[in-house]
């Protein structure tokens, strides 16, 4: 595991995303992580996160009435996209103030239902056995405690219940001027740590948790930070956000650091983008 060199808790992450809401939305939408793309996909942000969403969703067993957790729902996209299409009853749990306002505004979907909570995954009201799915896209790393993210998935599941995971991941053998550079990335992020692929199989099977598959989608995610690179200059055009983003930039000056450091940690490999799944021990 690598460290942030300061200490990041959950009211830090929840008022990272609190104070970047507006740019978020404005340069993303309403779906906060990365987008799939192979050569030749249109650069489609909707298309790109959809694609990604239908991965992960693929392998768990979402019909109508199913009962899902989304950990980390940002701003409910996911949550109401499920419930459309598979009349899915989808809980989803954010730890941002702002995002859960947001999420609460959508109408509700066509079939199935979507409720959001705002609050923290690690200290978590639902009863046990509660769910038969989870999915968490970006969220484990933010998440202070890595070991109670997995024990928590699996306290909440019913035996047998599958959750996918998308999140970045780290080689487990880093230089120190990786290592330098990853540090910095944690703070400009509101990230408490990031870990290895053998970091979290290892906390996952401590949690009674079984790792199923997991992928590698680094080359397909790539794309992403381009995309967020393109947007944020035609956003920083209009002088109403151009003078937000220089009053934040001097207030948080790491934040400005974001966008390039996240391209260049994926074009060098220091960073990556895993996907896995786990099914809770019957």
């Amino acid at each position: 595991m690598l460290r942030s060199p300061v200490q990041v808790t959950p009211d830090n992450v929840g008022d990272h995303y609190d104070r970047l809401d507006e740019f978020y939305r404005s340069i993303w939408g309403r779906t906060l992580h990365h987008g799939l793309w192979s050569p030749g996909d249109s650069p489609s942000v909707e298309l790109g996160t959809t694609r990604l969403l239908n991965l992960l969703v693929a392998s768990l067993p979402l019909t109508p009435g199913i009962r899902l957790v989304d950990i980390g729902c940002g701003y409910g996209a996911d949550a109401h996209r499920i419930a459309e299409l598979t009349g899915a009853s989808v809980s989803g749990i954010t730890i941002s103030r702002a995002q859960a306002t947001k999420a609460r505004e959508m109408p509700p979907p066509s079939q199935g239902e979507v409720s959001i909570e705002q609050g923290d995954w690690l200290q978590n009201t639902y009863p046990s056995q509660n769910f038969d799915c989870a999915i968490a896209i970006e969220s484990l790393s933010h998440m202070q405690d890595k070991k109670g993210f997995f024990l928590e998935i699996h306290r909440v599941l019913v035996p047998g219940g599958k959750a996918a995971i998308a999140c970045w991941t780290i080689d487990p053998d880093l230089s120190i001027a990786e290592r330098i550079f990853l540090r910095i990335l944690c703070l400009s992020g509101a990230l408490p740590s990031l870990g290895s692929m053998s970091d979290y199989r290892t906390f996952a099977q401590t949690a009674d948790l079984s790792p199923l598959e997991s992928r590698d989608l680094t080359a397909l995610v790539a794309p992403t930070w381009s995309l967020i690179a393109r947007k944020t200059l035609r956003i920083l055009m209009q002088p109403r956000f151009l003078a937000s983003a220089l009053r934040l930039g001097l207030r948080y000056p790491l934040l400005s650091l974001a966008i390039p450091a996240m391209t260049l940690a994926f074009r060098t490999g220091v960073l990556r983008y895993s996907a896995f799944w786990v099914e809770s021990k019957r």
